[in-house]
């Protein structure tokens, strides 16, 4: 008995000097699709045309500039028919820079876009991955789905509703 629990011990030690307990018992605050539109200044529909990864001007961080075609603004200004927005870390010249959390985009994807103007006026995703949805097509109906339960349509009737609610508030 006495064996087992030393080893028990030496695990969690070693647990708890890389970190790992720490990732592990870290939370992620999830938002609701009412929390995302009030706290975006931009929703847009649309498919992602071109990503670029690049140095930040300190050259201390990669961020990720992505630009999207918008086929339909739910929320805001969506630009000149192009929206920019720029998400922290890729990879640049075999450095790489990851961040759990944060959305990944593929160019060509179909996608609604949560997104927030930063300090310098730049946009940023809303709420992290999750202001980041994928559409794709279903198979057996034609719909254009964002979830197992939710079409695309009835994403749009969401935002749309809770843009209206905040503008009469």
């Amino acid at each position: 008995m006495n064996i087992r629990l030393s080893k028990v011990a030496a695990i969690g030690t070693m647990l708890a000097l890389t970190g790992f307990t720490h990732s592990v018992c870290a939370q992620v605050e999830h938002k609701s699709m009412d929390e995302l539109t009030r706290q975006a200044d931009v929703v847009v529909v649309g498919k992602v045309a071109s990503i670029k990864a690049g140095w930040n001007k300190e050259k201390t961080r990669i961020l990720t500039t992505v630009s999207i075609e918008v086929d339909e603004t739910l929320k805001g200004k969506g630009g000149d028919g192009t929206v920019t927005i720029q998400t922290p870390g890729g990879e640049v010249d075999g450095v790489g820079e990851l961040y759990s959390h944060t959305a990944k985009f593929v160019k060509n994807e179909d996608v609604v876009v949560f997104a927030e103007k930063d300090k310098k006026g730049d946009l940023r995703v809303t709420g992290g991955s999750e202001g980041k949805i994928a559409i794709r097509k279903d198979a057996s109906s034609g719909l254009r789905r964002v979830s197992e339960g939710m079409s695309l349509d009835e994403l749009k009737a969401r935002v749309k509703n809770a843009v209206h609610v905040q503008e009469t508030e």
